[in-house]
């Protein structure tokens, strides 16, 4: 661990604990995918958590081949999520008025790369 993971790391969890909107984050587990025979589909076991998160839009200069104008920007900061890295396999779910919504997650951006300690997850409401 480097010195700014040590000055650093802590800053974004009192930031999102103030300013972010309670969410569920829903890890998609890779291993016990199962296919049902009666339904006809490939279940895949899945793990939530409840976090806080900054949701924001995405800004038209951030819309390219993946992004589109519609999809929003979940922040959240690692140390909630433990030893989880999120990938496009999981997604958010959070509330919206009096909906709840459901947020694929398309593109994953961290800071401190393979160690993050902070998240901007591209997300695509359902």
């Amino acid at each position: 661990m480097s010195e700014v993971d040590t000055v650093f790391g802590p800053i974004p969890g009192p930031i999102i604990a103030k300013w972010g909107q309670s969410m569920v984050f829903i890890r998609s587990e890779r291993v016990g995918s199962y296919y049902d025979q009666d339904s006809g589909e490939v279940i895949v076991p899945e793990t939530r958590l409840a976090v806080k998160a900054v949701i924001t839009r995405v800004a038209p200069t951030e819309v390219n081949g993946t992004l589109q104008s519609t999809d929003v920007k979940i922040l959240i900061d690692a140390a909630q999520l433990g030893t989880t890295y999120i990938t496009t396999a999981d997604k958010f779910e959070y509330t919206e008025d009096t909906d709840t919504i459901t947020a694929n997650i398309v593109r994953v951006d961290t800071s401190r790369g393979d160690k993050p300690i902070f998240y901007t997850c591209f997300a695509r409401p359902q």
